[in-house]
């Protein structure tokens, strides 16, 4: 009994003798049997080919294998807001048609490719869906919607970054994202009172409205009543739509100020509702949302709010793409767009329905939400292609924080562009840790049931971001062959543990945090931007994530400040060392508590990478270039 219990208890210390001898030792190990999506055999495309393309003046529609061969098809055609007689999944949307656009006949299982005119009566035939029916109105294929149109810009990519650097600089011009060496920002883009409407709702009636526009060389002006407001304008499918300049000259002069100090920015576009109905049109927000104060997901599911919504995105797409160098522009460039905030939180950030109603499915949510997406993508490529939609999500993945999952979210997501038509739209992602006022993530998060490094994690957090990148590469993830774009246009170091309480030690745990994020980030080729939430604290948050406690007081900033500054150049480990220390942490392994991290087990952070067990190899994946980036001429002196 006694040898029994010896050769245990040797078995267990060579165990735990041999843990430090491995590069980028693992310490939370992976249940292989959750695996689940991983190779996802059911995403798999359609067996007939169903492609649509637009040049400047027509459309070109691509069928082959299509039905049954010598069967007699119809091709046909609905505004994205419509659906066929039939359809089960269609949202919110009331619009149910019998009768749609013929296009043209089809004989079933052959190849054939159909020209038209782009132009249905002044609207874009890009914004419409197209489907092919049987001659008893089954539909065989579609929605399908154009995936390829050529841009009224095409010139390359005017801002070239050094590495994957940003912070969001709290809607400000300031010089602090130049200090710091970033490459990216991000701006809440607050959409509120810049729609005019072209329309009110009473009493049941839609009653249009009409307006004197003058313009001279100072701008376009409107009145109506009396009323005198500057605008801008854009001619969308034959009407004419009018937005605020007031709001937009403000984003204007930011996003200007950036793209002249070659810095990237992300709109990250907000909706509230308005109760004023001529300072917002009724139809762009969800009946039931009226009254709402919170962030609401604009209504594209009739005619009204999905010609809002598309004249708008042409606004923005071609105000902010339109200079060969944008750099002379006095808008500026933008390229990407988060549409809304954490859809998978969609009662607090992107609400739909109203209070007390229950939640939609994930398959209507998701056709409203896509909906809006499509959209948009339309309408940014259609002048500028490196131009990209983001999806905005929690550091929730498999398990929900309210009504959906991500991953369910990003699943369903996936199947339906796949057999509608497949399109880069990217992801903004929010990783922080899974307490979000704990400094010491890395402690929370491996102390977290249900955290681990298979694709059926319960969340996704610093310590094991590499998931996202393992649940890109699967093939179905792919568009045209290469992995979704990531940007992490939310996701912070708290300098507090328990609240808003900081001290020294906090501070520095929140530095050696920053450090393992952003080497981690570079080392993921998804993760095209590496945007750090916030630069200045903000106690509405519930806890500290900025880099500095008060703008103007160089005094404020924060250990984190400095590391970040430094983080990508050639004093990177130099500065992220002095930290590094406070990563450790303790775990059961079901009969004592055993001790993990820096001094421990782990060397470097290279070694700290992988705290949870998956398929990613750290060993492979780490590429020092991608770190540090930058030479800087000034010295570095020690804080």
């Amino acid at each position: 009994m006694k040898k029994v219990i010896f050769t245990i208890s040797l078995i267990i210390l060579l165990s735990l003798i041999a843990c430090p001898l491995l590069a980028s030792c693992s310490f939370v190990d992976i249940d292989w049997d959750i695996n689940d999506g991983f190779d996802n055999d059911d995403l798999i495309e359609p067996s007939y080919s169903f492609i649509i393309s637009a040049n400047d003046t027509e459309l070109t529609i691509e069928m082959s294998n299509i039905g049954v061969y010598g069967a007699n098809g119809r091709l046909v055609a609905l505004p994205s807001y419509k659906y066929l007689y039939g359809e089960t999944v269609r949202g919110l949307s009331a619009e149910v048609e019998k009768n749609p656009v013929f296009i043209d006949d089809y004989e079933c299982g052959t190849a054939e490719t159909v020209t038209i005119d782009r132009y249905f009566d002044e609207v874009d035939g890009i914004y419409y869906k197209y489907y092919v029916l049987s001659d008893t109105d089954t539909i065989l294929a579609g929605p399908v919607y154009c995936t390829q149109i050529t841009p009224k810009y095409t010139h390359e990519d005017p801002i070239i970054t050094k590495g994957i650097k940003g912070v969001m600089c709290e809607n400000l011009k300031t010089d602090m994202v130049a200090d710091l060496g970033c490459s990216f920002t991000e701006l809440n883009f607050w959409i509120d009172n810049m729609f005019v409407p072209n329309e009110v709702y009473e009493n049941g009636q839609v009653i249009p409205l009409t307006y004197q526009e003058e313009t001279s060389v100072y701008g376009t002006t409107i009145t109506r009543n009396g009323v005198t407001e500057e605008v801008d304008y854009i001619d969308y499918n034959g009407q004419r739509y009018y937005f605020r300049m007031d709001s937009i000259s403000f984003y204007d002069d930011i996003i200007s100020w950036y793209t002249q100090r070659n810095v990237k920015v992300t709109l990250i576009v907000l909706l509230n509702n308005v109760a004023d109905k001529y300072k917002q049109p009724y139809f762009i927000t969800y009946p039931a949302t009226e009254g709402s104060t919170k962030h609401v997901q604009f209504n594209t599911s009739n005619a009204y709010g999905a010609g809002y919504w598309g004249a708008f995105m042409e606004f923005l797409g071609n105000r902010y793409s339109q200079s060969a160098v944008a750099q002379t522009s006095k808008y500026g460039l933008v390229q990407t767009y988060v549409l809304g905030n954490e859809i998978d939180m969609a009662s607090s950030w992107n609400n739909i329905v109203g209070q007390g109603q229950p939640a939609l499915t994930l398959e209507n949510y998701i056709e409203e939400y896509e909906r809006e997406m499509r959209i948009a993508n339309q309408a940014l490529k259609k002048y500028y292609p490196l131009n990209k939609v983001l999806v905005s999500i929690t550091h929730h993945w498999a398990d929900k924080g309210e009504e959906y999952s991500p991953k369910d979210i990003l699943d369903y997501l996936t199947k339906k562009t796949i057999a509608q038509g497949n399109y880069d739209y990217g992801f903004a992602i929010h990783p922080y840790g899974k307490q979000l006022d704990n400094a010491a993530f890395w402690r929370s998060d491996t102390s977290t049931v249900g955290m681990n490094g298979s694709l059926t994690t319960s969340a996704i957090t610093w310590s094991n971001l590499e998931i996202i990148q393992l649940y890109l590469e699967q093939p179905s993830k792919l568009c045209n062959g290469e992995i979704r774009s990531v940007y992490l246009t939310e996701g912070g170091v708290a300098s507090t543990s328990g609240g808003l309480s900081q001290s020294q030690k906090t501070r520095s745990e929140q530095a050696a945090g920053v450090a393992y994020a952003y080497y981690k980030s570079s080392q993921l080729s998804c993760i095209k931007a590496f945007i750090y939430y916030r630069l200045l604290d903000h106690a509405g948050d519930g806890t500290y994530f900025g880099l500095v406690g008060n703008i103007n007081e160089e005094s404020s900033r924060k250990p984190a400040y400095y590391l970040y500054k430094y983080i990508d150049t050639q004093y990177s480990f130099e500065v992220s060392q002095q930290y590094i220390s406070n990563i450790t942490w303790s775990m059961s392994n079901g009969w004592q508590s055993v001790s993990h991290g820096y001094g421990i087990d782990c060397d470097s952070y290279q070694d700290l990478m992988k705290i949870f067990d998956s398929r990613f190899d750290w060993s492979t994946h780490w590429n020092e270039d991608l770190i540090i980036v930058r030479n800087i001429n000034e010295g570095y002196v020690p804080f």
